[in-house]
């Protein structure tokens, strides 16, 4: 081996030698640089944890789609009756799983005021957070494929630019009742919007002093949110807005409750909470692939899903552990990206393993596109959202750009004596 190039077994024997502390101490510090940061000082793994359930059911579903289009072995003959695609099939409904998250994220605050006597929420740095804290990653993500549309496909067409205007502003649903040309996902984030701007009022029914009033309340809501979602949202507007999804905010709403006012914060573990996982999760496939049970029991079967997260003790340190928590807690920049990443990471994997059973077919390609899109859009959660986790990031950055054009006024101020 030449002297002058790197020897990897000799550093792979060097790190092994580390004393564990230090090791530990070196892994840890990586996480804490891609791990996400809480402006609240309160941060509950278990959320970041089904983050990483939820993410993974859109990439899964997500992945299917472009591997059975794009394979030739496939594409003839989708294999729907594989049991892996028929999870995957279903996948699309971690979107789902989200708002249950964001309803119990968001609300939390509100309750904690309500029924613990916490701080009011501000509201003028509660919208203001939302604003500084989601847009500059979900408007760089928008020029990005942009810019990568124009230069795989060349510029797109005049038509396109109002689709892209409507995206930019989350307007795209309401005004052309489909998903945006101009990043597929939006859909989403355009009903997340709704709901933020929605929560202030929503969150009233915390006022209520009674918890078995106060329940029942957000129970009865949850279930003329399922009945108006059954008999009215047949139009693509009404289907693509909060009106067909709130029921699944409320759900938040209401794990938030238990959270706050039944286990005080620090829930008690116990193995039949386990055994509600182990069963639960598959089933939850089980269960999306029925019509009517989608639509009927899907909301409270995420509810206990979720409490076990928290109650059990083997499930609670999976969805609690680091290395889990810090990938959900990307989830957002994945979210944005992942598409993209399976299109052209897939370009070059999608014949390895392709004549295999599918189920192992599509779990190489997985692990393969999987290990892809953590990467990259782990870079562009670290660059691009990251530093917007930061209130004053805004502050920050007029204080960076201070500082670059005093400097060049120095530099050519000097260079002109």
């Amino acid at each position: 081996m030449d002297a002058g190039k790197p020897n990897p077994v000799g550093l792979e024997k060097c790190t092994a030698s580390l004393p564990v502390s230090r090791r530990n101490s070196i892994a840890g510090g990586f996480l804490a640089h891609i791990s996400r940061e809480t402006s609240s000082g309160r941060f509950i793994p278990e959320m970041d944890g089904l983050r990483f359930a939820a993410i993974g059911m859109v990439i899964l579903f997500h992945l299917n789609a472009y591997l059975t289009a794009k394979s030739p072995f496939y594409s003839a003959a989708p294999p729907d009756s594989d049991w892996l695609a028929q999870a995957a099939l279903v996948g699309f409904r971690g979107v789902e799983l989200f708002f249950v998250i964001s309803g119990f994220i968001l609300g939390l605050p509100f309750a904690a005021h309500y029924l613990k006597g916490a701080a009011p929420v501000n509201l003028r740095k509660y919208y203001l957070r939302r604003l500084t804290r989601l847009e500059p990653p979900y408007i760089v993500a928008l020029l990005v494929l942009l810019i990568l549309n124009a230069a795989i496909k060349g510029a797109p067409t005049a038509g396109f630019y109002p689709h892209f205007a409507a995206s930019l502003f989350y307007l795209h649903n309401l005004i052309y009742g489909t998903s945006s040309l101009a990043m597929g996902v939006a859909w989403s984030l355009e009903i997340e919007v709704q709901f933020y701007l929605l929560v202030p009022l929503l969150t009233l029914v915390f006022a209520i002093r009674s918890r078995t009033v106060r329940r029942s309340s957000i129970v009865l809501l949850i279930l003329a949110a399922l009945a108006g979602r059954a008999l009215f949202m047949h139009s693509p507007r009404t289907s693509l807005s909060i009106l067909a999804y709130l029921q699944f905010f409320l759900v938040g709403f209401l794990l938030a409750d238990v959270f706050l006012a039944s286990w005080g914060e620090v829930p008690r573990r116990n193995l039949a909470w386990d055994l509600v996982a182990l069963a639960g999760w598959p089933l939850l496939f089980v269960i999306l692939h029925s019509r009517v049970l989608a639509d009927w029991l899907f909301p409270a079967w995420i509810f206990l899903l979720y409490c076990a997260a928290f109650r059990g003790r083997l499930v609670n340190r999976f969805f609690s552990n680091r290395w889990i928590a810090a990938i959900g807690g990307m989830c957002y920049s994945i979210y944005l990206l992942h598409y993209e990443v399976i299109s052209a990471v897939g370009r070059l994997t999608r014949r390895l393993g392709e004549t295999a059973p599918y189920w192992i077919y599509l779990s190489l390609q997985l692990m393969l596109i999987g290990a892809a899109i953590v990467v990259i859009c782990g870079v562009y959660f670290v660059v691009i959202e990251k530093p917007c986790m930061r209130r004053d990031w805004p502050q920050r950055l007029w204080g960076y750009g201070q500082r670059m054009v005093f400097a060049k006024l120095r530099f050519a101020g000097t260079t002109t004596e």
